[in-house]
């Protein structure tokens, strides 16, 4: 990946406007994928006990992500236009990668 330049977002925080709107939009999208699996935890759901696992980490996975974000544990180019393609947590059953909505 010669020639990408990755940042902290407490680099670009205070120069950039558009560092707070991507945030927005970022909490925004992780609150709506949050959204999509809010059903698993009610008691009348029937969901596999190892899928429901998945769920519960994938999604303290994206509750942490924006922190970690914030604490430059992850350096990353956030104007990108693929941006949450490429760096949101993704859903891990039987060792395979999935978005939520492929999941449900």
């Amino acid at each position: 990946m010669e020639g990408i330049s990755f940042y902290s977002i407490k680099e670009i925080f205070e120069t950039c406007p558009y560092t707070k709107r991507k945030l927005e939009c970022l909490r925004k999208e992780r609150n709506k994928i949050l959204l999509t699996t809010d059903w698993c935890f009610l008691p009348d759901a029937v969901i596999d006990e190892n899928k429901l696992n998945a769920i519960k980490i994938c999604r303290q996975e994206l509750r942490d992500f924006i922190n970690r974000l914030l604490n430059n544990e992850i350096k990353c180019k956030i104007i990108d236009d693929d941006f949450e393609e490429k760096y949101f947590p993704k859903l891990i059953v039987d060792g395979t990668a999935q978005t939520q909505q492929e999941f449900l």
